[in-house]
């Protein structure tokens, strides 16, 4: 049996770097040699495309991009071509591709900017497309969709760079709707960057200006305070939902699954999880963040399209625990964007 040539992104100009880079080290770790062809391919920090063909330690300690065997390629949009161009002896040969699995994240590899790529080379490919991709990577977009499909969000404002010189009128608009505290983050980029919580007016307008230099829409919610849960979706035209995880232990969070919520609320979750699944038009994966506020209240937060993938990390851990263990789940991963390339057809 011939093997499935693969076609592996990882790294990226993103925040969310060094999360691709390990999660490129747990797969490359598990996928079987006498399976896969693999042809690793890297985005350094400056956006350069590099073939790499060094092991899978100068992955794990970043030194990766700086190897000097390290050669340009690109990935052809040409579909005669479905394949990579890589740069030999002062030349570009063609390594052919049957299957593309980019674990980038964050800006320009989980917005929708790669998976157009990938899609002008009509070259089979895992996860999700441009449109859910663009869509769950804008939180206000997300959140707008939600809302007009009746899913439970928290209470949420949005304002744009174009507000910026009328910002105290924004703030009395904003506070009109919501409630302090206030949690105020970026719309398309990581969570983690020039993000926080306000607690009054003054707080409110700082933390929206600092949020303005990631991204040019901003959103705001009241502060989902309460129990902070994981839900993982699989699959394509009946995709199924993990049993529900909860975040425990602080700062050095571990995923206790299942949670600790009762059939009725797990069932409820699970369903909402699908539901939203569908609304976002989502395909293949995706890892969801899920609230329970000290009233009760169930909310959906961000819809997560290329989670991390190391073995440890919340979706492969979620998929686990109904059976999916993690080579299996990669290989059905590759496998499902191959049948669904060929049913789309």
């Amino acid at each position: 049996m011939a093997k499935t040539r693969l076609l592996l992104l990882f790294g990226g100009s993103a925040s969310e770097y060094d999360d691709s880079l390990r999660s490129a080290v747990s797969v490359l770790r598990t996928l079987a040699d006498e399976k896969y062809d693999i042809i690793p391919v890297g985005i350094n920090k400056k956006g350069r495309w590099l073939y790499y063909p060094g092991d899978i330690a100068g992955i794990a300690d970043g030194t990766w991009a700086s190897n000097p065997d390290c050669t340009s390629a690109v990935l052809s949009p040409d579909p005669a071509h479905k394949g990579v161009l890589v740069l030999e002896d002062g030349s570009y040969t063609l390594k052919r591709i049957d299957v593309i699995f980019s674990l980038l994240r964050g800006a320009l590899g989980e917005d929708g900017a790669v998976q157009g790529i990938c899609e002008l080379s009509r070259i089979p490919y895992v996860g999700n497309g441009i449109t859910e991709s663009a869509l769950c990577r804008s939180k206000v977009m997300t959140h707008a969709l939600l809302d007009t499909a009746g899913i439970p969000v928290p209470h949420w404002a949005s304002v744009t760079v174009r507000d910026l010189d009328r910002l105290d009128r924004e703030c009395d608009r904003i506070e009109s709707k919501l409630e302090y505290p206030m949690y105020i983050k970026p719309s398309g980029s990581d969570s983690n960057l020039a993000s926080g919580v306000a607690e009054d007016r003054a707080s409110l307008i700082s933390h929206i200006k600092r949020a303005f230099t990631q991204d040019d829409t901003v959103l705001i919610e009241e502060a989902a305070q309460g129990r902070e849960l994981r839900v993982a979706v699989f699959g394509y035209d009946r995709p199924f939902a993990s049993f529900v995880g909860e975040l425990t232990g602080g700062s050095d969070q571990a995923l206790k699954i299942p949670a600790d919520i009762d059939d009725h609320t797990m069932q409820f979750i699970r369903d909402t999880a699908i539901r939203a699944f569908h609304v976002l038009e989502c395909r293949a994966l995706a890892l969801m963040d899920i609230y329970i506020s000290p009233r009760g209240d169930i909310l959906l937060g961000e819809v997560n399209t290329m989670p991390v993938l190391t073995e440890d990390a919340a979706y492969p851990q979620l998929m686990a625990d109904l059976g999916m263990r993690y080579q299996y789940l990669l290989d059905k991963l590759i496998e499902q964007a191959a049948e669904h390339a060929d049913s789309a057809v």
